[in-house]
């Protein structure tokens, strides 16, 4: 698992998404760092730019739609 999903939890749950297995989790994974426009970053860099956004008013509601939005389409 990558290391910033842990720290995702809210996001995923107010997204609708439980990754219950390892290749899910690769999924969300791959999401959130096309989400954050960072496809081929390390962890770590990634993580930091989440950060920002959850910092910002709304970030966590943004990232969460998203997030809804690239795995599940809706």
């Amino acid at each position: 698992m990558s290391c910033y999903l842990r720290h995702c939890g809210t996001i995923m749950e107010k997204a609708g998404v439980t990754p219950s297995s390892k290749e899910a989790r690769r999924k969300v994974d791959r999401a959130m760092r096309e989400i954050m426009g960072l496809p081929d970053s390390k962890c770590p860099e990634v993580w930091q730019e989440i950060k920002k956004v959850l910092q910002e008013t709304g970030g966590e509601e943004r990232l969460a739609a998203n997030l809804r939005h690239k795995l599940l389409g809706s």
